[in-house]
């Protein structure tokens, strides 16, 4: 029989299809190259088709994709599940994969998302409904049940953290990775939309807003609101940063892997790790929509201290609308993820 090895995404983070926690590794085995095909085949056809929407999702979740399903089968054949065809999958198989994977120490939130995965590949081959609760499919059930709403602050001074110094350390490494940062701090950029970022062509004519079109996630444009005097310096100090002929951060020429990668290696270098330091870029987003949040409304944010039993209904909900379109999200209660949400009976 043709067999194939499974080989990891090389581009892949380890902690993207395996958890940061576990030494096991999925997908070093093999698969036959017809069930290969197969897989193939269906990645191919459903590409970038978002799971129930009618819209699109970008490269990095279809690289995902094809790790975890490949990484399925290949622990499939690896437990002695010798599928000749991904059409004769069953529920049974789930069980033996993501039992084997929650034994090997993979943590709750990576094996809920290969179920996700899993749950939209069998919806592909014709079997919507096979894949049920995530419960269902480990011995310790409470772990699999996520929420939504933030129980810990991810924010850099949640985490004690001497913002200005922090930055500072890295500016003596690398100015440009430097400023990066500063643009998420300063408007709840992700990495990729900072290190995209035009600093002098994203100011719209009123000098009121920024306008986020690069690196967006699922290639959603939006507007960021220029609000204080904090924002325009960051803005004109990237642009003193800029390459002047491509309007760019960072070196002309760099493809944005070499972009990244020299972002992550200054991060690593300044102990800015969630395991050296508890910190990540994506903490200075918490941040912003912290402080967003205060300046909107007047409170703390709830994973703060804030009481929501003090805000009106009606007046949290434009706000969490208004926060949620500049940080680039479609749903009002993806903001408990960043700010919280608790209510302190009076």
């Amino acid at each position: 029989m043709n067999e194939v090895t499974q080989d990891a995404n090389p581009g892949m983070k380890p902690g993207r299809i395996n958890g940061k926690n576990s030494s096991y590794q999925s997908g070093g085995g093999f698969i036959p190259k017809k069930l290969n095909n197969e897989i193939e085949v269906m990645l191919q056809k459903h590409k970038d088709l978002a799971a129930h929407k009618d819209k699109k999702v970008g490269q990095r979740t279809q690289d995902i994709r094809r790790s975890v399903i490949k990484g399925f089968f290949s622990d499939l054949w690896k437990l002695k599940y010798k599928l000749e065809t991904i059409h004769n999958l069953k529920e049974k198989h789930l069980h033996a994969v993501f039992r084997h994977l929650e034994a090997q120490g993979q943590s709750p939130s990576t094996i809920q998302n290969k179920i996700s995965i899993m749950r939209v590949f069998c919806a592909w081959i014709g079997k919507p409904g096979m894949v049920r609760d995530s419960s269902l499919y480990v011995e310790d059930k409470l772990s699999v049940m996520r929420t939504m709403v933030a129980r810990e602050d991810k924010s850099w001074d949640g985490k004690g953290v001497d913002i200005s110094g922090m930055l500072e350390k890295v500016r003596n490494v690398d100015r440009t990775v430097a400023i990066e940062l500063e643009l998420c701090l300063a408007f709840g950029l992700r990495v990729k939309e900072a290190i995209m970022l035009r600093p002098l062509v994203c100011r719209d004519g009123s000098g009121e807003h920024i306008q986020v079109r690069e690196g967006t996630k699922g290639d959603r444009p939006r507007v960021v609101p220029i609000e204080n005097a904090i924002q325009k310096n960051v803005l004109d100090r990237a642009e003193e940063l800029m390459d002047k002929k491509t309007g760019f951060l960072g070196k002309r020429g760099t493809t944005l892997t070499q972009k990244r990668n020299r972002f992550y290696y200054v991060m690593k270098k300044c102990g800015i790790t969630l395991s050296e330091s508890d910190i990540s870029a994506h903490g200075l987003r918490h941040q912003y929509m912290q402080e967003s949040f205060k300046r909107l409304l007047g409170i703390e944010a709830p994973v703060k201290g804030g009481n929501l039993a003090d805000v009106d209904a009606d007046e949290l909900h434009v706000a969490s609308q208004k926060l949620m379109e500049r940080a680039g999200h479609t749903r009002v209660t993806i903001g408990a993820s960043y700010y919280g949400s608790r209510r302190v009976s009076s």
